[in-house]
């Protein structure tokens, strides 16, 4: 173990994200290495991705195979799920088997759903399935408006009641039912479930891209014909659309609008290579920006990464970062100069996930920057970590001052709060050549894919916590998520 401060108090007996009283504490110490000339990394598949392809095989009557599906939490939960459920279900490598015809149950119990976020998207496929749906409420990291800090489900419960559903969503979960016949066609302007990105007048917001999925998963098995205006723009529900396309359904998309002409019975089978995860991709980047070292991260389907990544590539453009592509190769070079930008989060511009590693990355640049968050509201969980290393940031609502200046170790441990500051405190930590105790380190194993190992290639030293269970091969280590 690498010697760092002890945990904090609140850390001791509890996780420091929140989770149930008594268990281990999660929690990395790391220390950044030499540089390791030309490192090559393979990034895993796409996570936003993963999920609603997960649901969407409860749809069909035949196997979805998915290739290029990322080791993590989501996938494991959301495996042991559809098992329960009745579906069988081959997990191994980097490919997952669903054959959902024996699929026999209605209920996600509790202790799933609160889990991982990506649950949700079981909701309009069991519905659409079976006629019926209930669980528990949903989790993630805790950065929506949800009860109890879950992840909110009033969303999906209005787009189901639009295709017909009756549905009931509280602090006690999950219910609905279709009505008689199943679910019918509609009429969707997604925008209602976004709100104005004063900047630009683009639909933007927390509900967005769920809404979007949730209708996409809802319409394809429905009788009738189903108009989606203003759908989510990003890669996770367009080429959910196409997927859904390929395993039989009619689907149109054209600018601003996906129409849908229902099966009224079940899609058939898919055969699915994920694209590499986006935000992985970011992260490496970040890395390579933020200690200034070479990268190589091999990549599959780049063509969709490019498009969807478009914003983050035209920012990182601007800011003098040297990105090469060959083929499914990107090369990161340190830049030069770091210039400073002006960050948008929001749904048609970089994504929210991608906001703390830029502002990681800015604190290297040459001027002051400033980032706004207009998905979701508490997407800061990262600020205080990074001040408590000597970051000059200020936050003004979901705008974010970001003053150029190193970094020193911290005092104390680093607490991430959820998936993206965990990253964000990891490789701000990393930088400082210094041992550094991170904890909320759980979070990561819903976002990555062996990335301790990851790391160590790149020189670092990760020792992990040796009583916390958050890298088994199973949720708990014992086949059960907890």
């Amino acid at each position: 173990m690498l010697n760092s401060p002890s945990a904090p108090a609140a850390a001791r007996g509890t996780h420091p994200d929140g989770g149930r009283s008594g268990a281990p504490p999660d929690y990395w110490d790391v220390l950044g290495g030499p540089p390791v000339p030309r490192p090559v990394l393979t990034m895993g598949g796409f996570k936003h991705l993963l999920v609603p392809c997960l649901a969407a095989a409860c749809l069909s009557d035949h196997p979805w195979h998915i290739g290029n599906a990322p080791r993590i939490e989501d996938r494991r939960v959301l495996s042991a799920v559809l098992r329960h459920l009745g579906a069988a279900v081959e997990d191994r490598g980097p490919r997952v088997t669903v054959d959902a015809s024996g699929l026999s149950g209605t209920h996600i119990p509790a202790h799933w759903s609160a889990a991982v976020h990506g649950g949700i998207y079981l909701l309009p496929a069991l519905l659409a399935a079976r006629g019926e749906v209930t669980s528990g409420l949903h989790g993630g990291c805790a950065i929506g408006g949800g009860a109890q800090g879950s992840r909110p489900l009033s969303h999906v419960a209005s787009v189901l009641e639009r295709f017909g559903a009756v549905c009931e969503a509280d602090a006690g979960g999950f219910r609905a039912k279709c009505g008689p016949g199943g679910l019918r066609g509609t009429w969707i302007d997604l925008a209602g479930y976004a709100r104005t990105e004063p900047a630009t007048g683009t639909p933007t917001g927390p509900h967005y891209s769920g809404a979007t999925k949730t209708a996409l998963l809802a319409a394809v098995t429905a009788r009738g014909t189903t108009v989606l205006r203003n759908p989510y723009p990003k890669p996770d529900a367009l080429e959910l659309a196409r997927l859904l396309g390929q395993a039989g359904a009619q689907i149109e998309i054209s600018p601003g609008r996906i129409t849908v002409e229902g099966l009224g019975g079940p899609l058939g089978g898919a055969d699915i290579t994920l694209p590499s995860d986006l935000m992985e991709v970011v992260t490496f980047i970040a890395w390579a920006v933020h200690l200034r070292r070479e990268v190589e991260l091999v990549v599959e389907r780049p063509d969709l990464l490019k498009a969807g990544l478009a914003s983050e590539l035209a920012l990182l453009s601007e800011m003098g970062v040297p990105l090469e592509w060959d083929g499914p190769r990107l090369r990161v070079r340190p830049a030069e100069r770091l210039r400073a930008v002006r960050v948008l989060a929001s749904s048609h511009h970089v994504y929210s996930d991608a906001g703390p590693l830029f502002a990681l990355m800015l604190l290297g640049a040459d001027a002051p920057s400033r980032l706004t968050d207009d998905v979701w509201g508490d997407r800061f969980g990262y600020a205080d970590g990074l001040r408590g290393m000597g970051a000059r940031l200020t936050r003004d609502g979901n705008d974010l001052l970001i003053r150029p200046g190193p970094l020193r170790p911290a005092a104390g441990p680093l607490v991430a709060t959820d998936l993206r500051a965990a990253a964000t405190l990891l490789l701000a930590a990393l930088g400082t050549e210094t041992p550094q105790r991170v904890h909320g380190v759980t979070h990561l194993a819903r976002g990555y894919e062996d990335l301790p190992a990851k790391l160590a290639a790149l020189g670092a030293r990760i020792d992990i916590d040796p009583r916390t269970d958050a890298h088994n091969d199973t949720p708990n280590g014992t086949g059960e998520a907890s």
